[in-house]
């Protein structure tokens, strides 16, 4: 069950400085008093868009998410519907999008250093329901892991 957070929390946070287009990137999460329903607006994320052999990737440099895609537009609808259902797992799981916040590593910040243009700027506002309504339409209460079978030792 997701934690609740604070009610009327704040989460404001500069992702990054400027990366040249002159724009910070910057998330911003509200929740309304019962702690149920959440909005989460995302401003000015920088993405790399270029294609990696047969395939359109859309990576995330502010956050580190990344998405492919067969074509330009499904990467960047990908990038889109997949980084909604992202946040709305991590409020469901830890109430708060504080573990989004985490900037893509070094070696594809240097990558996209050397395809300027071939960053965009992408923002979002979206809406989440993780009140206990919204919860029913779950069909398990949580994620169990479980070990292998090793069938070379004998059974307790």
């Amino acid at each position: 069950m997701a934690h609740k957070p604070k009610t009327n929390t704040v989460v404001v946070a500069s992702v990054t400085g400027d990366k040249g287009h002159g724009k910070k990137a910057i998330a911003v999460q509200v929740c309304d008093e019962s702690g149920d329903l959440h909005g989460v607006a995302l401003w000015n994320l920088h993405v790399l868009l270029a294609k990696e052999g047969r395939f359109w990737i859309a990576q995330g440099l502010d956050l580190d998410y990344v998405v492919q895609g067969d074509s330009i537009e499904e990467a960047k609808r990908n990038f889109e519907q997949g980084l909604e259902s992202t946040i709305d797992l991590n409020l469901r799981m830890f109430g708060h999008i504080e573990g989004l916040l985490v900037r893509a590593p070094s070696e594809v910040l240097r990558e996209a250093g050397q395809k300027k243009r071939a960053i965009k700027l992408y923002s979002q506002v979206t809406t989440h329901d993780i009140g206990p309504k919204a919860q029913e339409a779950l069909p398990f209460d949580g994620v169990r892991f479980l070990s292998a079978c090793d069938n070379t030792q004998e059974a307790a």
